[in-house]
């Protein structure tokens, strides 16, 4: 009788237990990572009809607060050495305006030299030095070392084209991350799952999907845990094993099918990889964000970083221990302790009636 009175309290505490969140052994307030990328087309970022390509590209985000669930992340977008691309498309009565205000600047003055259709003019500005203006029959253009300005009329309608030298850009964001289900929320707004980390014990599997952006689901197409990978990175070398993801992704400046991510499973963190649309990017505020640093140094079952790689962290202390998993609530030690408790009770009740 006493026995199944003990069954039926710690059941009952047991589902009294609070759900809790897993959370990674590392993770706490003032936690961060850098991310770079680094030589000749190593950056390229869109926004709207702009896209930026660089030759250095820093990915950094830290930890502000861990609290019922939820991680408040800063993070700050750095691309450096940029040239933006503009292109826009414009209705034929707006284009062939534009075209008649440049040609109208040099009508009457003689030409430096002629090229085929074209008329070659020098030009001066105090901003971007010496260039040429070259005035065809359909199309005109500025062009400087640093800026080029063209606009070109067809038929059914036009375009306009910009070319400039952007020393950097540099922005910042916040939002959370809810350990729950580990999705990336900006603004109050679920945008996918979180890239920056995953849970070892609950890893993405083939199929499942991240995100959706434009309407379009990006899902899992492999994910395989490595058993014979190295990778080096600026920061340090991680040791086997390697979870790595390759997705669907689908980005604007020819990445269609392009990606792979390569995560830690002692801690979960990400190491290194090329991911051209993520939730991350929509919550700077681009449509996409390709940062591709390829280290030539490989080997069988050795590769360093490739994408945006791991350079910095003042995680070092921890991440040499591996997660522990879920914590044990307070209340689930309450409930331990009572049961072996009761269970002595009911021990020493026994002892006493065979004494009897």
């Amino acid at each position: 009788m006493i026995r199944r009175a003990v069954f039926v309290v710690v059941f009952l505490l047991l589902l009294l237990l609070p759900l809790t969140s897993a959370q990674p052994y590392w993770l706490k307030e003032g936690v961060y990572f850098k991310y770079v990328a680094e030589g000749e087309g190593s950056v390229v970022i869109t926004q709207d009809s702009s896209t930026y390509r660089g030759s250095y590209g820093e990915l950094f985000w830290r930890v502000v607060k861990v609290e019922n669930g939820l991680v408040t992340v800063e993070a700050v977008l750095k691309a450096e050495n940029l040239t933006e691309e503009r292109y826009t498309e414009l209705p034929y009565e707006d284009a062939l305006k534009r075209l008649n205000e440049l040609i109208s600047l040099y009508e009457g003055k003689e030409p430096s030299t002629t090229m085929g259709s074209c008329r070659l003019y020098p030009v001066e500005n105090e901003t971007w030095g010496k260039g040429i203006a070259r005035i065809c029959n359909e199309t005109a253009s500025i062009e400087f070392s640093n800026y080029t300005y063209a606009v070109l009329v067809k038929r059914d309608g036009g375009s306009e084209f910009i070319r400039r030298a952007v020393p950097k850009i540099i922005r910042r964001t916040v939002f959370e991350i809810d350990l729950r289900d580990n999705v990336l929320i900006y603004n109050g707004t679920p945008l996918g799952k979180n890239p920056l980390f995953i849970f070892p014990y609950k890893i993405p599997r083939e199929g499942e999907v991240l995100f959706n952006i434009l309407g379009q689901e990006v899902k899992v197409v492999k994910s395989i845990i490595l058993n014979d990978t190295v990778i080096h990175t600026p920061f340090r070398t991680f040791k086997p094993p390697i979870l790595f993801i390759r997705t669907n992704m689908v980005a604007g400046s020819g990445w269609q099918g392009m990606s792979g991510i390569y995560y830690d499973m002692s801690s979960g963190i990400l190491v290194t990889g090329f991911m051209p649309v993520s939730p991350l990017w929509e919550a700077f505020g681009f449509s996409s964000v390709a940062l591709f640093d390829e280290d030539s140094k490989r080997s069988r079952g050795e590769m360093g970083g490739f994408g945006m790689v791991l350079a910095d962290t003042n995680a070092e202390l921890v991440l040499i221990k591996r997660l522990t998993g879920v914590e044990i609530p307070k209340l689930s030690f309450i409930v331990f302790i009572l049961s072996v408790f009761l269970l002595a009770v009911c021990g020493a009740v026994k002892i006493r009636r065979w004494d009897a």
